[in-house]
């Protein structure tokens, strides 16, 4: 499962996501850490690598650390491994300790990470420090993960059955990688990055970005239609648009390009999110750089589905990405 891009030099922080739980993220980690030799630094947004799904009692793999290769742990992990690791740094995520440590042999771990992207992206630079080439991260959509990070320079994203069926992955496959299709904001050059860091709704007026004094879409319905009075040259939207806030602005929307801060704020079904994007001039700040699919044909508490069609149909929509099937990478 060689992927060109994950070798390339510009590429240091790679994500793997899946769009439910049970996706078979963790066999897709293990295998990009067996299949490009590289000295990875490796965390998780939560934890990973438990010997049983805490749910259905099923087993779950380990994450396979390669020998030379840096991962974040918690102290029960540290103390399994003994001798087999190197302590490199410790860190405090709320009320718990972490540490940063290096596998000496190859060895079956469980893996943790910080809680809130920035601790994340500070955990990510510190394996950066220690030696680490390339960071891989398991990661989650959520505005609390470094996946929704600018660092981030690839994403792997799981598809499995546990999701529901064929034609729900699909579905929810199309509205992810049109998200992905969303361009950069050419105006976001204008300004420091940090201005985007703005956790506030933001007018254009006359050239230059102002403040609405709104932190949310949601329950200012009065004060953002005064404000589209003025008629904006765009409006920034930091947190989430969902369907009723569509319903309720989106018709005003039509008259200024609208700026995300990442693509996942948009909280769109597939057809409604067709439905917007051909309305309106849309752009973000951080894109979504989905660069392949894995697909996992086992449900877990749900039924397997047909691993040949799920991955053909899959190979025909999204043409342009590579799509490995994560049965296969377990087989291997």
């Amino acid at each position: 499962m060689q992927l060109s891009w994950i070798s390339e030099g510009r590429t240091k922080i790679v994500a793997i996501v899946g769009i439910c739980k049970n996706a078979g993220k963790t066999t897709v980690l293990n295998a990009v850490l067996k299949q490009h030799d590289f000295s990875w630094g490796v965390l998780s947004t939560g934890r990973d690598g438990e010997r049983e799904d805490l749910v259905y009692k099923t087993p779950k793999p380990r994450v396979l650390i390669p020998a030379g290769s840096f991962f974040c742990c918690d102290t029960q992990s540290l103390q399994e491994h003994g001798s087999r690791i190197e302590l490199g740094y410790g860190l405090r995520s709320g009320n718990r300790r972490l540490w940063l440590v290096k596998a000496l042999a190859e060895l079956e771990t469980e893996i943790t990470g910080p809680s809130n992207a920035e601790a994340q992206l500070a955990c990510a630079r510190k394996l950066l420090a220690l030696g680490a080439e390339k960071i891989i991260i398991d990661g989650s959509l959520d505005r609390k993960s470094i996946v929704l990070n600018e660092v981030v320079d690839g994403i792997i994203l799981v598809a499995g059955a546990s999701f529901g069926s064929q034609e729900a992955i699909s579905q929810e496959l199309q509205r992810l990688l049109l998200l992905s299709e969303l361009k950069v904001y050419p105006g976001c050059q204008d300004v420091d990055f940090s201005f985007w860091q703005n956790h506030e709704v933001l007018f254009k007026i006359g050239g230059h970005w102002e403040s609405s004094g709104l932190n949310s879409l949601i329950g200012h319905d009065k004060e953002l239609s005064g404000l589209l009075l003025a008629n904006p040259e765009a409006i920034y939207i930091p947190g989430a648009f969902t369907s009723s806030v569509h319903h309720r602005l989106g018709a005003q929307l039509q008259s200024c390009e609208i700026v995300f801060r990442h693509p996942e704020c948009i909280k769109l079904e597939f057809g409604e999110l067709q439905d917007f994007l051909g309305k309106n001039r849309v752009n973000c700040i951080i894109p979504f750089v989905v660069k392949t699919i894995a697909v996992n044909a086992h449900g877990v508490g749900s039924a397997d589905i047909s691993a040949d069609e799920l991955r053909n149909e899959l190979s025909h929509k999204f043409c342009k990405l590579p799509v490995i099937d994560v049965m296969a990478l377990e087989e291997a």
